[in-house]
């Protein structure tokens, strides 16, 4: 490179504005010529001038380094092996017939026959007929996911069972080897896509491989009509003479503003009906409140009765299982320190005809009496070991608990909780007096008492939960009859909440003050009360005595409790299943569980049916990690339909878990092509929509195609030389010098 050519490639990169250096230029300039004018007066015009010009010049390099001057330099070009990628729709949603008389599958293949991508009989691989694609072009087929495709395309079929499409692309740009380029990726498809990333994260992906994205749409943006019902709830058991309630959800598509039938059947037989009215809600949520008398398991239908002209009927119908049990639960009540709220607590549990209460209050110092709803061939006694208090679904805990319990007993409390999935409830706030029993089980430490009148207020997540929702209607219906629920007259001072600890009610003040807090410990859970006076919720003119508000609120509580255990009450052995409706291609998983800490000796043998029919068996084995009370075993069902799952438990008792398998069909109901979708997609990338006589020529520019982007370049500073640094010492010191000499400093 020469000279010439370096002083053109010159370019400046001020540090700071160049207004700025231009004012410093005029005012160091105007000032050294001002000062050493003045201060020469006694010199001959030959010393003026080379002072001047030795500081001026200093001055100037100075203001030159401001401005950064450095040389452009081209860096050279990266050259690729390019390709052509082609990706052909295969989900089943393509095989709508909605393009003339030819399904979008089969129309996007003549594309791509006529454009000579793919030759209508042989591989994919001799693509480049006619001279129109090189034999560089490399077509793929996606759905879930993308792959190559190198046999014929008489072959491929559309049966995907969903769209991926951020995946997809990914997978077609990823299969680019190092060094490797594409020129374009052109996807033949109807815009379907349920992995719900947004299409600008998708478009990023290819414009960062400098790639653009155009789409070939087959398809009407028109919606089909279908309802389809699906089940949203599920509880491993349920009680009898209680209420259930059955929860659903409707996905209406081209439907809006219609009404819908819908019924309820029992073991086939209809015994609920009811009309909803659909508007423009992508789900539309279902209850029904149904109740068994007897136990047992009972098979609940719930059915949509189908549109006129609607796509897919087998959608309409869905079926779950309610298994019912009228064990009694096994309640062990402890109390130190009587009151009030304890008297009307145990009354309320001992009429509770689910309930088989065990009570013992403390009436003096190591004197207590014990109180037992039902009769049992062993005497009552403390419980001290693991297995004891194993022996009860829930214990409730009042005040001074430690005049009740030793340290061992309290350590076996909480190892019941921990490791057997027990349940405790402190009832009136710190049950052990401040001492260390215990208290790793206490989700909050409460403090001293506060007599206060405040209403309760049932917090957000408590809403969610069947007896603080009794609650806060309660609240409401009194509200509405010119009343309002009890205050209550006390509460406790709330120190710390542990982690995953849920605020179910809090007291109505000014600031959250927790009352009732729920958390999960190990395997168990603790529900902890930091109020008194729930006991005037006993009193209702309204209500019959068995049936106050709280009655209800300790029963609903009992209940919601035992249905977070997995363990079914009074039960040596339990058999329960995660789900009762379970997708095809999804895992159900099973679980055996013992209320014997020892477990059990060996694997069990699972039997599985399918419409009475037995269709395979499973060994229930110990997981890794866990102890030997569990046994898990997990099945796929093979196809749609009703399966029974059955198991001989050591105590020779036999077990059954009913459950039904169903498909989710999206792609053959919501099939409107999305042509919004791939517009933010072609356009996110550098690309756009195509219509299919436009692909042929889009092909052969797409190849063609300049290179897009600013060439590459590099700045090299020009000043930062060692001479250069030199050279403005120089100067600098020769003024400095020259004006010694002549007797100016």
């Amino acid at each position: 490179m020469n000279a010439g050519d370096s002083f053109r490639d010159l370019v400046f990169d001020p540090l700071v504005p160049v207004p700025f250096i231009v004012l410093l230029a005029l005012g160091l300039g105007g000032l050294t010529v001002w000062v050493y004018l003045q201060t020469s007066r006694n010199l001959s015009p030959a010393r003026r001038f080379f002072l001047l010009l030795f500081r001026l010049t200093a001055f100037a390099l100075v203001l030159l380094i401001l401005l950064q001057p450095s040389r452009i330099e081209p860096l050279p070009v990266q050259t690729k092996d390019k390709v052509m990628l082609v990706a052909l729709d295969a989900s089943r949603s393509m095989r709508q017939p909605d393009v003339g008389r030819l399904t979008r599958f089969d129309a996007a293949r003549e594309v791509l026959w006529d454009s000579g991508v793919a030759p209508r009989s042989g591989s994919t691989g001799n693509a480049g007929a006619a001279g129109t694609v090189s034999s560089e072009t490399r077509l793929f087929t996606f759905g879930e996911n993308a792959a190559p495709f190198t046999r014929p395309l008489t072959e491929l079929r559309a049966a995907e069972a969903t769209t991926r499409m951020h995946t997809s692309v990914e997978t077609i740009l990823g299969s680019l080897a190092a060094g490797e380029g594409a020129h374009a990726l052109f996807l033949f498809t109807d815009g379907h896509d349920f992995e719900l990333i947004n299409p600008a994260q998708t478009a990023l992906l290819a414009r960062n491989r400098q790639v653009p994205i155009y789409a070939v749409p087959f398809g009407g943006e028109g919606s089909v009509r279908d309802v389809s019902v699906r089940v949203t709830s599920y509880q491993p058991f349920d009680y009898a003479k209680q209420t259930i309630r059955l929860g659903a959800s409707i996905r209406p598509l081209g439907c809006p503003y219609e009404t819908l039938k819908v019924t309820l059947l029992r073991e086939g037989r209809v015994v609920q009906s009811r009309s909803v009215v659909v508007r423009d809600e992508a789900q539309v949520p279902l209850q029904f409140d149904v109740v068994e008398e007897k136990a047992g398991q009972f098979e609940y239908g719930i059915r949509v009765e189908p549109l006129v002209g609607e796509a897919d009927t087998a959608n309409n119908h869905v079926v779950t299982y309610v298994n019912v049990i009228d064990k009694k639960i096994r309640v062990l009540l402890l109390e130190g320190r009587p009151y009030w709220d304890t008297t009307f607590l145990q009354r309320s549990l001992r009429r509770n005809d689910k309930l088989d209460v065990d009570s013992v209050i403390s009436y003096a110092k190591e004197r207590w009496r014990v109180v037992r709803t039902e009769e049992h061939k062993t005497p009552f006694a403390v419980p001290s070991t693991v297995a004891e208090w194993n022996a009860y679904d829930l214990v409730i805990l009042g005040k001074g608990i430690d005049m009740l319990l030793k340290a061992e007993q309290a350590e076996a409390l909480q190892d019941f909780v921990d490791r057997q999935g027990g349940v405790v409830v402190f009832s009136r706030g710190d049950a052990f007096s401040g001492r260390d029993l215990g208290g790793a089980l206490q989700p909050v430490a409460w403090g001293r008492s506060i007599t206060q009148r405040t209403p309760l207020r049932i917090g957000r997540e408590g809403h969610a939960v069947a007896p603080f929702r009794l609650l806060a209607d309660a609240a409401a219906s009194a509200l509405g009859q010119g009343g309002e629920m009890p205050d209550l007259v006390g509460s406790y001072e709330a120190g710390e909440r542990k982690p995953l600890a849920a605020t179910l009610a809090e007291l109505d003040g000014g600031a959250e003050f927790p009352a009732m807090v729920h958390r999960r410990h190990g395997a168990g859970q603790v529900l902890s009360i930091g109020v008194d006076g729930l006991w005037r919720w006993a009193f209702n003119a309204k209500s019959e005595e068995a049936n106050t508000v709280f009655d209800r609120f300790w029963d609903q509580t009992v209940l919601w409790l035992m249905r977070g255990r997995d363990v079914i009450p009074d039960t040596r052995f339990t058999f329960r299943a995660d789900t009762g409706n379970v997708l095809l291609g999804e895992k159900i998983r099973f679980r055996i569980l013992s209320r014997d800490p020892k477990g059990y000796a060996h694997p069990l043998a699972l039997t599985l049916f399918r419409d009475d029919r037995e269709i395979g068996r499973l060994t229930c084995t110990t997981p890794d990690g866990a102890s030997g009370q569990r046994l898990e075993a997990e099945f796929v069902p093979p196809t749609i339909g009703r399966y029974r799952a059955e198991v001989t438990l050591p105590d020779a008792t036999r077990q059954s878990v009913r459950f039904s398998a169903y498909d989710d069909n999206v792609e053959e109901t919501d099939v409107a092509a999305d042509l919004s979708y791939l517009r933010r997609l072609c356009e996110g990338s550098g690309g756009r929509v195509l219509k299919p006589g436009e692909f042929a020529s889009m092909l052969i520019a797409a190849k063609i195609a300049p290179v897009e982007g600013a060439p590459r370049i590099r700045k090299i500073t020009a000043w930062d030389r060692t001479w250069f640094f030199w050279l403005i010492g120089l100067l600098f010191g020769a003024d400095w010098y020259l004006r010694r000499r002549w007797g100016l400093c």
